[in-house]
């Protein structure tokens, strides 16, 4: 009888444990793949929007913490606060306004001390969150419009970029599997965009 030579054992012994580490780092990619998809970047989104809450004045808000993001359109210094008119836009998974996502309403931000002007110009996108502090009527143009009036607690500026007004796009991932003759197999895993 012939002896199989050693090298070979020393092989075959060691192709198990090849396929069961390859199949903890495939699982280890797989969940941290589903990890990723699955956050939100920190940011909720709010189902109430300032355009629903100017029509329905709904009061039970009060006091409620709310973001939101949009553009300036107008910056007031008064003498102990700044009022920063807005319109709203959704917010993308960063948080910051998607103005290519339409407009969701006006609101004011109400902020304790002074803001630059030269900070905050038309145009300027940004994320406010705070409190619900009521409502203010006002105009727009010719016409009337309740402002619901959020204490801007923090106040995020962002670059006006072409990536902002653009839709956000979800990356896309696709997990192949291949079977070969000789039992070998292979796995991919493809990230686009």
């Amino acid at each position: 009888m012939g002896t199989v030579p050693r090298a070979s054992l020393v092989g075959i012994s060691r192709l198990p444990l090849l396929v069961v580490i390859m199949r903890i780092v495939f699982l280890s990619l797989i969940a941290l793949l589903l990890a990723a998809c699955s956050t939100s970047g920190g940011v909720q989104s709010y189902a109430i929007s300032p355009a629903s809450l100017s029509l329905s004045a709904d009061a039970g808000v009060k006091g409620k913490d709310f973001t939101w993001g949009g553009s300036v359109l107008s910056i007031k210094n008064l003498p102990d606060h700044t009022l920063l008119e807005v319109m709203a836009y959704p917010l993308d998974s960063k948080g910051a306004p998607n103005v290519g996502g339409g407009a969701q309403g006006r609101f004011l931000a109400d902020y304790t001390g002074f803001l630059e002007p030269a900070d905050f110009p038309s145009g300027q996108l940004l994320t406010v969150t705070g409190p619900m502090l009521g409502y203010k009527d006002g105009r727009v143009g010719e016409a009337d419009y309740r402002y619901p009036v959020l204490q801007a607690v923090q106040i995020q500026r962002w670059e006006n970029t072409r990536s902002q007004q653009q839709p956000y796009r979800k990356p896309s991932v696709n997990i192949g599997f291949g079977f070969g003759s000789g039992g070998y197999s292979n796995i991919g895993i493809g990230i686009g965009f």
